[in-house]
């Protein structure tokens, strides 16, 4: 695989290490044959219809209902866009390492950071900016090439440097919270989600604390 400074691939690798529909699509892509992720993605795209196709002449061939598969070539196109979020985060983590540098002892912790998530030669917002617009116009092209083979959807997505939708509970439909181009701006969203998250955790723990019945499995 290529050892070029991109965010994609170690994205793609941890998105793997699961067993979400995205965790599985990914374990494909990092298996195909091509040094480039972007590359993989495309013959996965290609993987996947080629075995519906063949799932729909099996089904006719034997005059039975075709299979449902679950991983299906129109999946990838939220997987790209999830797979930029991904590099987001992790351009994120390398920013944010650069603040546990531990100065009295002489260790910067942000450099083996950069590294792993990148490829990196330092933390430097510049460097991990211009890093992660290389990426986008990457995956921009690559995003076009699947909308393009998949022109038979409606109103299909673009592709943004961050995007993220919550479902309404009023009308169960998917609404997008962030649609953003720019990384001051993502850096900014995700600076503001992680302390969400973070204080969501923290009343969690606070209320188990609270009222769980310590001991009671016990008694």
């Amino acid at each position: 695989m290529s050892i070029d400074q991109s965010f994609i691939d170690n994205a793609i690798t941890e998105m793997s290490e699961g067993t979400s529909r995205d965790a599985q699509i990914a374990k494909i892509v990092q298996e195909a044959n091509a040094p480039q992720a972007a590359n993989r993605i495309a013959l996965t795209y290609v993987q996947l219809s080629n075995e519906r196709r063949q799932n729909r002449i099996d089904a006719v061939a034997a005059g039975t209902p075709q299979i449902e598969m679950d991983l299906k070539p129109e999946h990838l196109l939220s997987f790209v866009q999830k797979v930029m979020n991904k590099c987001c985060w992790n351009a994120r983590r390398i920013v944010n390492s650069s603040l546990d540098e531990d100065f009295a002892n002489g260790l910067d912790f942000s450099q083996p950071i950069a590294e792993q998530k990148a490829n990196l030669e330092s933390s430097s917002m510049k460097l991990v900016e211009t890093t992660l617009d290389d990426d986008f116009r990457t995956m921009t092209e690559l995003h076009s090439w699947l909308c393009g083979k998949m022109n038979y959807i409606q109103n299909l997505d673009p592709l943004f440097l961050f995007a993220q939708k919550e479902k309404d509970e009023e009308t169960e439909e998917w609404v997008a919270t962030h649609e953003l181009l720019e990384w001051r701006e993502v850096f900014n969203a995700l600076e503001e989600i992680a302390l969400t998250l973070a204080e969501n955790n923290d009343k969690e723990v606070a209320e188990y604390a609270a009222n769980h019945e310590f001991g009671a499995a016990a008694a």
